[in-house]
C-alpha cells in the first residue's frame, strides 16, 4: 500500500504530514504532493522542506497511520478551515475510463462517504460503468494517494470488412523470358486462366457489422465503418442462392479486371483480320492466328493476343494485349490496353498501358505505360518519340548516334499533381454536403422509429432527402476510389527511374517529376534519377 500524506491546520499555520507506505508501497511523490496543494490554491511553500519531508527514510515496522515526522512540514499560515477528503478525477482521452485519485482529509477534517463520491461522480457527468462494489470498499477502507479506476467505459466490438476470395489465377505472368541468345520468348506466356463449367470462380465471406459501445459519460462509441463487398455475376456465370458463391457456366477462361470476374470462351480468328472478318468487337478475349490490317478494329472486353503483326489498326483490351511479331505503326496504329502489353517490336505506333508494356525496340513512337516500359531485347533500343511511364523506363540504348529526337518521361505528371488536387477538392465538396443532409434524416428518423406518425409532406420531404443523401454517398464513394488509385500511382512514382544498360546518346530530353534535363554527350550504363529539382546520374 502506498504512502500519502494530509494537512494539519494548527494555530501557528499549515503543516503536511507524511505517512510511510506498506508491503512494498512507494513513498508519496513531490508532483502529487504539488498538483494536490495547487488544487487547494496553496501556492507559496518552502520546496526543499517538502522534499525533505518526502525522502525520510522510512523505519522498520512504521505504522501506516502515523506520521514519520509528528512535527510535520511547515507549509503556510492558519488556513480558515479544515479540509475534507478529496476526490479529484482523470476522465481519460478516449472517456472509456474515470481515474479518481483520493487525498485524505485534514487531521480534523471530514471523511468522504458515499453520497460525496457519487455527487462528484454526477458532477463530472460520469454515469456509466460505476464500480459500485469498489467504492463501497474504498469508503470503509481508503486508498490514499493511489489512483483508482472507478467507472469503465464498454468498449465497441469492432466488425470485420467483407472479403472475396477467388479460386482462378488472377495474376497473369506478362513478363517475357530471355532465351540464352538474348532474345526474348514472346509465346510461352501465362495469359489465360482456364475454367470448366461448373468451376467455383470466387466465394464472399459477408461483412460483419460492429456492436457500438458506451463511454463513461454515457454516450454511443460507434464502432468501425466494414467495408461491404458483392459478388456480381455476368455474362456465362451464376450466383448461389446465399450470394457468397460464383460459378462458371461454360468452358472458358476466366479473368479478373477492376475488381469484375469475366468469364468467357475466347472468340478465334484463325486468318488475319482484314475484309474478311471486318471488324471484331467481344466481351471476352480475342485470339487471332494471323495480322490485324491496316485500317481495322479489334475490341475485347477481356485480352487480345495476335500471332502475327499489327498495321495501322486500332486495338483496344480490358485486359492485356500481346503482339508476337511487332507493330508497324505507319503513324496509324493505337494500341489500348486495361493491363499489360507485350510486343515484338514498336515502329510509328502510339501504345498505351494501364500496367506495363514490354517489347525489343521502339523506333519514333508515342508509348505510355502507368508502371513501367521494358525494352530487354538483344539490341533493346528506344530511338525517337516520346515514352512516359508512372515508376521505370528500362532499355539497353536510348536515342542514337544520328542524334533522334527522344522525349522521356517518368514520375508524377503535371496533370497528375492537377487531377489528384482537384479530386481532394471534389471530395471536400460532396463530404460537406453530405453532412448537411445527416442532422435532417437522422432527427426525422428517430422520432419514425419512436412511433411518431409524421404529416405525409414531411415524409415525401424525408423520403427526397434521403434520395439525395444516397447519391451524394455514391459519388463520394467514387470519387474516393478513383483519388485513392491516383494516390497509389503518385506513390509508386515517387521513386521513378530510367535505367540505360548500354549507350545514352545526345539528342534525348529526361523528365523526371517536373525535373528535366538535355543530353548533350553520350553516357553509358548509367540510370538517371531526381535529385531535388535537378536529374542526376548514378552508376547501374
Amino acid at each position: 500500500m502506498d504512502g500519502y500524506f494530509r494537512l494539519d491546520i494548527r494555530d501557528d499555520g499549515t503543516y503536511l504530514l507524511v505517512y510511510p507506505p506498506m508491503d512494498g508501497g512507494n513513498m508519496p511523490s513531490f508532483n502529487d504532493v504539488s498538483k494536490y496543494l495547487t488544487y487547494k490554491n496553496i501556492t507559496e511553500y518552502d520546496v526543499k522542506a517538502i522534499s525533505d519531508s518526502l525522502s525520510m527514510e522510512v523505519p522498520e515496522g512504521a505504522d501506516h497511520d502515523t506520521p514519520l515526522d509528528p512535527k510535520g512540514c511547515r507549509l503556510c499560515d492558519k488556513l480558515p478551515f479544515e479540509e475534507s477528503a478529496t476526490m479529484i478525477v482523470d476522465h481519460g482521452s478516449d472517456h472509456m475510463k474515470a481515474v479518481a485519485r483520493f487525498y485524505p482529509p485534514s487531521v480534523n477534517g471530514q471523511p468522504l462517504t458515499m453520497d460525496d463520491i457519487k455527487s462528484t461522480l454526477e458532477r463530472e457527468k460520469i454515469k456509466f460503468g460505476i464500480d459500485e462494489d469498489l467504492l463501497k470498499t474504498f469508503v470503509e477502507a481508503p486508498m490514499w494517494c493511489t489512483d483508482v479506476i472507478v467507472a469503465k467505459g464498454k468498449e465497441p466490438v469492432e466488425g470485420s470488412h467483407a472479403s472475396i476470395e477467388y479460386f482462378f489465377n488472377t495474376e497473369t505472368n506478362l513478363s517475357p523470358t530471355l532465351n540464352e541468345d538474348g532474345t526474348v520468348n514472346y509465346k510461352d506466356l501465362n495469359i489465360i486462366s482456364h475454367v470448366h463449367e461448373g468451376d467455383l470462380l470466387a466465394k464472399l465471406t459477408p461483412a460483419v457489422e460492429g456492436v457500438p459501445g458506451t463511454s463513461v459519460y454515457g454516450e454511443s462509441m460507434r464502432a468501425y465503418d466494414v467495408k461491404h463487398l458483392f459478388l456480381s455475376p455476368g455474362k456465362n456465370m451464376e450466383l448461389s442462392e446465399d450470394h457468397t458463391e460464383l460459378r462458371s457456366l461454360v468452358e472458358g477462361h476466366a479473368s479478373l479486371i477492376d475488381g469484375q470476374v469475366f468469364v468467357s470462351d475466347v472468340y478465334i480468328v484463325p486468318a488475319n483480320v482484314d475484309n474478311s472478318t471486318g471488324n471484331i468487337e467481344y466481351s471476352g478475349s480475342v485470339e487471332i492466328k494471323g495480322n490485324v490490317n491496316s485500317g481495322f478494329t479489334v475490341e475485347a472486353g477481356g485480352n487480345i493476343t495476335v500471332g502475327g503483326i499489327v498495321e495501322g489498326a486500332t486495338l483496344k483490351a480490358g485486359g492485356d494485349i500481346v503482339v508476337a511479331r511487332g507493330i508497324h505503326g505507319m503513324s496509324k496504329a493505337l494500341l489500348q490496353a486495361g493491363k499489360s502489353v507485350t510486343v515484338k517490336f514498336i515502329e510509328n505506333a502510339e501504345v498505351y498501358s494501364d500496367e506495363s508494356i514490354n517489347t525489343d525496340s521502339i523506333l519514333h513512337s508515342n508509348v505510355s505505360a502507368k508502371y513501367e516500359v521494358r525494352v530487354q531485347g538483344k539490341k533493346g533500343f528506344i530511338s525517337g518519340g516520346k515514352i512516359r511511364a508512372g515508376s521505370k523506363v528500362l532499355t539497353q540504348t536510348l536515342g542514337s548516334e544520328m542524334g533522334a529526337s527522344t522525349r522521356i518521361e517518368v514520375g508524377v505528371s503535371t496533370a497528375m499533381k492537377k487531377k489528384a488536387h482537384d479530386l481532394g477538392e471534389k471530395q471536400k465538396e460532396l463530404e460537406a454536403e453530405q453532412g448537411k443532409m445527416e442532422p435532417t434524416i437522422t432527427g426525422i428518423g428517430k422520432k419514425v422509429a419512436e412511433g411518431m406518425v409524421l404529416p405525409e409532406e414531411k415524409m415525401v420531404f424525408l423520403k427526397s432527402v434521403a434520395k439525395a443523401y444516397q447519391d451524394v454517398k455514391k459519388q463520394l464513394l467514387e470519387v474516393a476510389k478513383e483519388k485513392a488509385k491516383l494516390d497509389e500511382e503518385m506513390e509508386i512514382a515517387e521513386n521513378a527511374s530510367i535505367v540505360v544498360k548500354g549507350d545514352l546518346y545526345s539528342g534525348c530530353l529526361v523528365t523526371i517529376s517536373g525535373a528535366q534535363r538535355s543530353i548533350t554527350d553520350k553516357y553509358s550504363c548509367t540510370k538517371l534519377v531526381k535529385d531535388g529539382a535537378d536529374v542526376r546520374f548514378t552508376s547501374v
